[in-house]
């Protein structure tokens, strides 16, 4: 076991929360290590690879053309009965090349300072006399050597398996309901030329969730389901892959398969402890909807590291001075997941049937779309107005228990 030199900030995994992080700490003259256990950055890919809309994105990367894929103009959502809600938002997004996003990312952080070490994997987090939470304990994947960080604040970034979060005592292990179970391939010679995104619903496809189409451009696109492993009546998420596939495609040519799981959790009661922060996936702060959150974790990444500068100069690094990331976050992005998740518990619990039904008043319902896409708080209450019952679930979902850990 080696001893390495003492940083400012160590990172643990180098996806957009971390890269992010890590460069908005090392712009503010700060030491940074960041840490990825793969050998290659983004790869492999994981991720419907869904971003937008531009002048978001481009807060944190430029889309430049070797990085995007695809534009998408607008939104189709194929309820389990065939009915269809679609709307034309041209410039909503974008999917792009997510490894080359991520490589994009962890250069940025590069270029601001950072120190970037790949096949390197965090096993434990340090912690002093007290029990604070001082640094890490890291291996070499390579040479198997093992050694030591100390850092003032660790950052947990490690994504859906995360299990830095765990070690600080932030959260515990997901229920299966709070993974959606996933399967993509990508599909060459398929029919997307109007450049929407598709989501379809219902038992059939992808039960508790939704599958979907994401277009990659040149007749290319990102096919794949997410569902509650619960509901899935033992069936694997290939399978139901396999079967919409066979329904969307039939005819396309499958290219690269990916499996894995999406966080869809509630979010945490806190995101901090003395001298650590979670971001991103590793804090549950995707969409708890979509389950998306490439921009949920680059936002959430601003906002610690801006915790994290703030704390450190003032030689502070206490649960209380970095817990004022958990309430910029709770304020803002923190804010719609909550009304995502609650929305998410009534909407993919609805027997086919409903779900057809609520797509059809949803359809025909004012302001549930804009440039960023549903609008949570807007979708609930067109949902309560068609049906008042509703009411009264989504009450119990928001006050039927705490934040779990």
């Amino acid at each position: 076991m080696t001893e390495e030199r003492r940083y400012d900030v160590a990172v643990i995994g180098a996806g957009p929360a971390g890269s992010r992080t890590a460069a908005r700490v090392a712009r503010a003259g700060l030491r940074v290590l960041l840490l990825e256990k793969r050998p290659r950055i983004g790869y492999p890919v994981r991720c419907a690879e869904a971003v937008g809309p531009r002048e978001v994105v481009e807060r944190y990367v430029a889309l430049d053309p070797p990085l995007v894929s695809s534009p998408i103009n607008g939104v189709l959502v194929v309820s389990p009965d065939g009915g269809r809600l679609s709307r034309t938002m041209p410039g909503i997004g974008f999917t792009v090349d997510r490894e080359l996003f991520d490589v994009r990312l962890a250069e940025a952080a590069q270029a601001a300072g950072a120190e970037l070490r790949t096949s390197h994997q965090a096993t434990a987090l340090l912690r002093d006399e007290e029990g604070r939470i001082c640094g890490l304990r890291a291996k070499d994947l390579l040479s198997g050597a093992g050694y030591d960080v100390r850092a003032a604040v660790v950052v947990g970034a490690d994504g859906v398996e995360s299990l830095s979060p765990r070690w600080a005592g932030l959260k515990v292990g997901y229920r299966p309901e709070e993974i959606f179970s996933c399967a993509e391939e990508l599909i060459e010679g398929i029919d997307v030329e109007n450049l929407v995104i598709e989501f379809h619903l219902g038992l059939r496809f992808a039960p508790g969730g939704y599958a979907w189409v994401f277009p990659k451009g040149s007749a290319r696109a990102n096919v794949g389901v997410g569902l509650n492993s619960l509901r899935a009546g033992g069936k694997t998420a290939v399978e139901y892959l396999n079967g919409f596939i066979a329904h969307r495609c039939p005819s396309g040519r499958r290219t690269r398969l990916v499996v894995g799981g999406c966080v869809v959790a509630r979010g945490l009661a806190a995101l901090a402890v003395d001298g650590f922060v979670a971001v991103g996936e590793a804090a549950n702060q995707n969409n708890p909807f979509s389950g998306g959150g490439i921009i949920n974790a680059l936002e959430g990444a601003d906002m610690a590291a801006s915790a994290i500068v703030a704390a450190l100069k003032r030689g502070n690094v206490s649960a209380k001075t970095l817990g004022a990331y958990t309430s910029e976050w709770r304020r803002t992005v923190g804010k719609a997941n909550e009304a995502f998740y609650h929305a998410a518990r009534i909407f993919y619990g609805l027997s086919d049937d409903e779900m057809s039904r609520v797509t059809r008043e949803l359809a025909s319902a004012p302001g549930i779309f804009d440039e960023k896409g549903i609008k949570p708080l807007a979708m609930i209450r067109a949902l309560v107005a068609a049906h008042p019952r509703f009411l009264v679930q989504f009450a119990g979902s928001w006050l039927g228990g705490r934040r779990r850990p």
